[in-house]
């Protein structure tokens, strides 16, 4: 044995002891949001939202039909630990039906995802994708890092 292949060994040991496969994914998302073109932003986006939409599709196949969609809405963001604030009711004088619920979901929670996107784009993407799949006539706004959903 060479002087120094011991060393040179039980090192390697150590790396392969600690290394782990990591999923890249996030970090790539995030970066081409950051530093790519518009277009290929507008893509991922795009994609994000359709996933959102086909999660919400299987959510629904899954519930009884007396479930409210802004329950199934509340419930799945809560359950992923997303910071929601709702509201019942509003002032029938504002041009509400004075029955309409709202859903204050808090995008800087960055619950809902494995990766901590450093972004809100991704979450407002899915969630919006998610809603419109449970409540198609739901009114979406994004008002920075607060996503209100009106159902």
């Amino acid at each position: 044995m060479k002087k120094g292949q011991f060393s040179r060994d039980w090192s390697l040991l150590k790396l392969a002891r600690t290394w782990e496969p990591r999923d890249i994914g996030g970090e790539v998302i995030e970066r081409v949001m950051a530093e790519g073109t518009p277009e290929a932003v507008m893509d991922i986006l795009r994609v994000i939202g359709a996933i959102g939409f086909e999660d919400g599709e299987k959510a629904c196949e899954r519930m009884p039909p007396f479930m409210a969609p802004v329950e199934v809405i509340e419930s799945t963001l809560m359950v992923a630990g997303v910071e929601i604030e709702r509201e019942d009711g509003g002032d029938v004088d504002e041009g509400n039906r004075g029955d309409d619920s709202v859903l204050l979901v808090n995008l800087d929670a960055h619950a809902l995802f494995s990766y901590p996107f450093t972004m809100a784009e991704p979450a407002a993407a899915y969630v919006t994708g998610y809603v419109q799949a449970v409540a198609g006539g739901a009114a979406v706004v994004r008002d920075g890092a607060v996503l209100r959903i009106r159902l």
